[in-house]
């Protein structure tokens, strides 16, 4: 399950790159229709957000598996934001992206074809991280 409790700490994409780590920079047509996944960046102090839960937006709607849309313990948080709906959950990892970034979002090239607005917007994803719920992986 994901957040019930305050937001702890947000931040918003700050670059794209392929999924081979190479930057790219501003909207590369080419890049987001041609290339394989792409990843979104966020500047994040790993350490800050240990053991949080993080959900993944858009616009800020919140990014989740089909699975998750009926918990409204989710939503709850995103009062009155339709989730972007993915069939896979969402890929993220840690890493040293463009910028000094360390945590990153998987885009699928599916998604950014449905999606040409976002080319050239890392701006327009965020990621939200809460205190987990008692008795969830990483709560005490």
């Amino acid at each position: 399950m994901l957040p019930t409790g305050a937001l702890l700490q947000h931040a918003r994409g700050v670059a794209f790159s392929t999924h081979r780590d190479i930057p790219i920079p501003n909207c590369s047509w080419p890049h987001w229709y041609l290339r394989q996944s792409k990843k979104v960046w966020f500047l994040i102090d790993r350490r800050s957000v240990a053991g949080l839960r993080r959900v993944f937006t858009h616009e800020g709607k919140p990014i989740l598996h089909r699975s998750e849309v009926a918990s409204s313990r989710i939503l709850s948080f995103y009062t009155r934001r339709r989730p972007v709906v993915w069939g896979d959950y969402p890929a993220w990892g840690w890493g040293h992206g463009p910028g000094g970034t360390q945590l990153y979002l998987h885009l699928w090239t599916r998604w950014t074809w449905l999606h040409p607005e976002a080319c050239g917007r890392p701006e327009s994803f965020g990621v939200d991280f809460f205190r987990p719920e008692k008795g969830s992986p990483g709560s005490s």
